[in-house]
């Protein structure tokens, strides 16, 4: 009966296998053998692996391992920042860069993964292709490697690997293990951890066996303990049931089973990578979650405050002549930088006095004539000064002004010994230089004051006596110059920031890198970036957007070079690459491994130890030029693609020579303005310091995502045209000088 049970059970699970449609399949990456997942151990092929551990005939000390649905950890910043450190810019130089560069530009041509078709026609399900002569010189990758260890970092395993898993081994009452052991009556529990996620009917697994349309079974491969192995391990091997059919391992398994031989290269994501980059980043996807550490939540439902504003005319002119202290001391709070120059004022003496004019009436007030008798020359310094914390509520760049006169004395006509009597008339003049409004201070620490509501508008003068002319008889005439500024009190809610609490949060959707050097090329001081972004949170079936500040202090991702390999009485064994990953699993659900958050920051080190060659005593032990006898030899770093192109070999003397000519070359502008559809977009490149020589060439870098359609850059360096579709456009341009030397930028265009 029991059989029987089992029987029916074995073809149900089968016609579900062979019934399923799709040929999709991806894996979840989190910390191994943690909350529900407890069950995760080595004995059974779990990570750590050493050299020791086989199957599954790899090693891997990073502590991770497959994740169930609902359990998976993914990052929930939108914007992240990468650098390359001085140990690797002294080993890979510029090339090595751009390798880096290329790499990150592959998924910034990824957009929202909630716009893509349902079955993912835009990507191939193989994208990996063989350079030979790579494969002769025995060369990795290095831009591809990068691409396979940024989808461990986004939260994918490898698929392949994780396709069947072993859940539990038993060695029943009196059974032994033997090898080969059929008939040694060991008991295994295989699950899957490869997910197909696409709307389906209902009786359809989720589970997939399939990853890139290649379909896989398993054979359970058993060490029962012998020698050289400790713990014995086994595992589910993963076998193609067509050994035949196309081999397309997805970008995620780059590091895995799958791994990245000798002149492999990838052209860009699978179907599958992106297929779990969509599950994992979907809107769709709600997960309760931690933001990352360190930033700060703007908190806006403050109650309100009254706020009267201040003269803006009053600020910009001080801040011409006044020195920052100054500034500071006339307007705490608004100084952020200043700037100055010394420039010869010449200043004109002006000599004022009242007359009449000849043949007027007896009483007509006299005239104020104005003469300049020479000048006056001074040094002056004058200022350039930016302000924070400065909001303008109102701004107009010339002001209005009442140049007014009063004269008292005789009236005109009116005969001699007549009272004096006071005139007065105004002329309205404007002041072109002189800008005027209004302005309001944003508390320190504050993020904002919203406006709610204006509730008084006061029109203020201000009165500056120009000139006072006195007569003999005791009359006299001024003029004055009447300034005029409008101030408001109004209603404002603050915003403060606060520690932020975990949430209900969407998925982000979609993930952007952005290159965020140290403060030269060869530098190490990393200058600080603020970061301001928003995420969705749900409360009460209620989507809400939150908006957070994040000031970046270091790299979320950081590239290195170092020796790697063990010494001097280890085992000859080079290990490509080191990296750590962090986990957040302060929310995982009860009972379960998950779901979790991967946060900053990630440092991997490229291994740079160079060649290397294996002698084995007594036989071979002769050099790598001895034709009889001679050493095993190891990977080393290239770029290389498809072309025709010579591969680049690290390290390299042209590169690094490149990578010193470039450290105060700088590409301007820093960003790009927005375009619209249909309407004419034209911006030029500029190259300043440095010592590049010109004539300088510029063009898009190889494997780049283009510029959005109806744009083209001119190797003189503009981007023009028109462009015919919107959306946001990154892409990687590329400066060439007259000896070969480049320099490489990442822009982002959004056209609305």
């Amino acid at each position: 009966m029991f059989m029987q049970q089992m029987i029916k059970r074995f073809l149900l699970i089968g016609s579900l296998i062979v019934g399923l449609p799709s040929a999709w399949g991806f894996a979840l990456l989190g910390p191994v053998n943690n909350g529900g997942d407890d069950w995760q151990a080595t004995l059974i092929g779990y990570n750590p692996l050493s050299l020791g551990s086989a199957p599954p005939y790899l090693v891997d000390g990073l502590l991770t391992g497959p994740k169930n649905l609902g359990e998976e950890y993914r990052r929930n910043t939108p914007v992240m920042y990468y650098a390359c450190n001085t140990s690797f810019l002294d080993y890979f130089g510029t090339n090595g860069l751009a390798a880096i560069n290329a790499a990150f530009s592959v998924f910034n041509g990824l957009t929202n993964v909630d716009n893509y078709s349902s079955d993912l026609s835009e990507f191939p399900l193989n994208s990996m292709s063989e350079n030979y002569l790579a494969f002769e010189f025995e060369m990795l990758d290095l831009k591809s490697v990068t691409m396979s260890l940024l989808m461990e970092q986004l939260g994918l395993a490898d698929a392949v690997r994780y396709i069947w898993a072993l859940h539990n081994r038993y060695l029943p009452p009196g059974a032994t293990c033997t090898t080969p052991g059929p008939g040694n009556g060991v008991v295994y529990m295989v699950v899957q951890r490869n997910f197909d996620i696409t709307a389906s009917p209902l009786n359809q697994l989720q589970y997939s066996a399939y990853v890139n349309g290649a379909l896989y079974t398993y054979s359970i491969d058993e060490n029962c303990g012998v020698s050289g192995a400790s713990p014995p391990d086994v595992d589910a091997i993963e076998v193609p049931t067509d050994p035949l059919s196309d081999y397309n391992p997805p970008v995620a398994s780059g590091n895995g089973v799958d791994f990245l031989y000798y002149g492999n290269y990838y052209t860009s994501l699978t179907r599958d990578d992106v297929a779990g980059l969509r599950y994992l980043y979907s809107t769709n996807n709600y997960n309760t979650e931690s933001p990352t550490p360190g930033v700060l939540l703007e908190a806006s439902n403050n109650p309100t405050i009254l706020v009267t504003t201040s003269d803006l005319g009053a600020l910009v002119t001080s801040a011409q002549t006044n020195s920052p202290a100054v500034i500071a001391g006339l307007f705490p709070g608004v100084v952020a930088s200043a700037t100055s120059y010394f420039t010869n004022l010449l200043t004109p003496v002006v000599v004022t006095y009242a007359t009449n004019y000849y043949g007027e009436p007896f009483g007509t007030p006299p005239h104020i004539i104005t003469i300049t008798n020479g000048y006056t020359n001074a040094i002056i310094q004058w200022y350039v000064t930016s302000f924070a914390n400065v909001v303008t509520n109102s701004y107009q760049p010339s002001s209005t002004a009442i140049l007014q006169t009063t004269t008292f004395g005789s009236p005109v006509g009116a005969p001699f010994g007549s009272p004096f009597v006071t005139t007065t008339s105004s002329k309205k003049i404007v002041q072109t230089n002189t800008p005027t409004g209004d302005y309001f201070l944003i508390p320190a620490g504050s993020c904002g004051l919203t406006v709610v509501k204006v509730w008084q508008t006061n029109v203020v003068s201000t009165t500056n006596l120009l000139t006072v002319a006195i007569n003999p008889d005791g009359s006299f005439i001024t003029q004055s110059l009447i300034n005029y500024y409008t101030n408001h009190i109004i209603e404002v809610r603050p915003c403060n920031f606060v520690a932020p609490t975990p949430q209900l949060y969407q998925g982000i959707g979609q993930l952007q890198f952005k290159q965020a050097n140290y403060d030269s090329l060869l530098g190490q001081l990393f200058q600080p970036i603020t970061n301001v972004y928003t995420m969705v949170m749900v409360s009460n079936s209620q989507p809400y957007r939150q908006t957070f500040q994040r000031v970046v202090t270091q790299p979320d991702f950081q590239f290195a070079a170092a020796d790697l390999a063990a010494g001097p009485a280890a085992l000859w064994i080079v290990t490509e690459y080191s990296r750590n990953i962090n986990f957040d699993q302060g929310n995982i659900l009860p009972g379960l491994a998950g779901p979790g958050v991967i946060n900053p920051s990630t440092l991997i080190t490229y291994d740079k130890v160079g060649p290397t060659y294996m002698n084995v005593a007594p036989t071979y032990q002769n050099g790598p030029y001895n034709p009889n006898n001679g050493p095993f030899s190891d990977f080393i770093w290239g770029s290389f693609d498809g072309s025709t192109n010579v591969p680049v070999i690290y390290p390299n003397g042209t590169s690094i020579t490149n990578l010193a000519a470039a450290v105060l070359v700088q590409i301007s502008p820093s960003s790009l303005p927005n375009g619209a559809v249909n309407a004419a977009y034209n911006q030029s490149l500029q190259v300043t310091g440095g010592s590049f020589n010109p004539p300088f060439s510029w063009s898009l870098v190889e494997l780049s995502p283009g510029l959005p359609p109806g744009l083209t850059l001119s190797p003189s360096g503009t981007i023009s045209g028109t462009p015919t579709q919107s959306g946001k456009f990154d892409f990687v341009v590329q400066l060439t000088d007259s000896v070969s030397r480049y320099l490489q930028r990442i822009y982002s265009i959004t056209i609305n």
